[in-house]
């Protein structure tokens, strides 16, 4: 008996990258916008303050528990507590 020869046939066309279309353009958008914050995680609070969590960059904003809203602008780490005088 003779062994038989297995031959594997490859493609020549191009193949895509590992990213579609689709998900290149929302990181270029992303890289040269910054991050829309369009998935927020639920509401945290911990040492008195309520938040929420960008779930794509981290970023925080404050979360108003009386009225179920966001409050403020986005930070990053913990707000400063302390105000500063406009001049």
């Amino acid at each position: 008996m003779q062994a038989a020869e297995l031959t594997i046939a490859t493609s020549t066309a191009p193949q895509m990258g590992s990213l579609s279309v689709s998900r290149r353009l929302n990181t270029l958008v992303a890289r040269v916008f910054g991050c829309r914050h369009a998935d927020m995680s639920r509401p945290f609070s911990r040492d008195g303050r309520a938040y929420r969590s960008c779930l794509n960059c981290g970023a925080q904003r404050q979360f108003n528990l009386g009225n179920w809203k966001m409050q403020g602008g986005f930070y990053y780490g913990q707000p400063q507590m302390t105000q500063t005088p406009i001049a």
